[in-house]
């Protein structure tokens, strides 16, 4: 920036007359030439002061550049309107970088036309990849649609059982309601019961593990338990059968204790064989 533009008037042949300031530094001559260029995309603009073809005497204060040497600014909407088509597929962003270096291109001031050309090219070649991609997309589309079609029987059925669910949930809402409601009482109580209860779950989960460890130690007596009781079980079903009661006939009964060395020791306190306990 060199300087600042300080009033701009209507001629009466439409022309504006512009004043402006310059910095010390900034050297104009008769071969200046005055240009009106676009600062940003929403109409900003600024004068821009470029060195032309002319006389290199200089100017003073007061003096004149001709209109012969002014460029006007471009016309934005017919410059991007060209483009409309393709920006209509862009996203803003890409639109933006766009037209930036399109006007840019035109002003002079950024890059060429053929790498603004090139890069519209690329933009476009990515427009045409999902183009064929939407296509597909049309194509399974129509063949899900055409299933559909062939099914519509089936797809009526459950529209409408999906419409009597919708009906049934409707009428129960409130019973819906309060579930959700004990729901999230019922969570609140077990949370604090569990909150409550955690030191005693703890000591019962390292005990579990120390039990797992005892009957992994004696599968093979665990295992053979777990077969028997169905035939234990069957028996006592038919002890029972007469009432809540079982009816025992003493037969035998031996106490085992731990003798000498560990070794066991069987004392008999009683034992019969004949009637109900002769052996069969």
């Amino acid at each position: 920036e060199v300087g600042k533009v300080k009033k701009i008037s209507i001629q009466s042949d439409s022309t504006l007359n512009v004043q402006f300031s310059v910095l010390p530094s900034a050297v104009l001559t008769e071969g200046t030439r005055a240009a009106v260029r676009y600062d940003d995309l929403i109409g900003g603009r600024f004068l821009a002061l470029e060195e032309g073809a002319g006389g290199v005497k200089r100017l003073h204060a007061g003096d004149t550049i001709p209109l012969s040497q002014t460029e006007p600014a471009l016309d934005l909407d017919a410059l991007i309107g060209g483009f409309r088509p393709l920006f209509r597929a862009l996203n803003p962003e890409q639109i933006n970088a766009l037209s930036g270096q399109l006007i840019a291109a035109f002003q002079g001031e950024g890059p060429t036309i053929s790498s603004f050309l090139t890069q519209a090219a690329a933009l476009t070649n990515t427009l045409a990849d999902r183009d064929q991609l939407i296509g597909q997309v049309i194509v399974n589309l129509n063949t899900v649609l055409g299933s559909l079609g062939g099914q519509s029987k089936q797809f009526a059925k459950a529209v409408d059982s999906l419409s009597d669910l919708v009906k049934g949930l409707e009428a129960r809402k409130q019973d819906i309601s309060n579930a959700v409601a004990y729901g999230n009482a019922a969570a609140g109580g077990i949370a604090s019961l569990l909150a409550q209860g955690r030191p005693a779950i703890k000591k019962v989960v390292h005990e579990t593990d120390r039990i797992a460890g005892l009957i992994d130690a004696d599968r093979d007596y665990v295992d053979n338990a777990l077969n028997t009781l169905p035939d234990a079980y069957q028996m006592l079903g038919r002890l029972g059968i007469y009432g809540d009661f079982f009816t025992f006939y003493l037969c035998d009964l031996m106490l085992k204790v731990n003798g000498k060395g560990g070794q066991p020791v069987y004392i008999k306190l009683a034992g019969q064989d004949t009637g109900r306990c002769m052996p069969k």
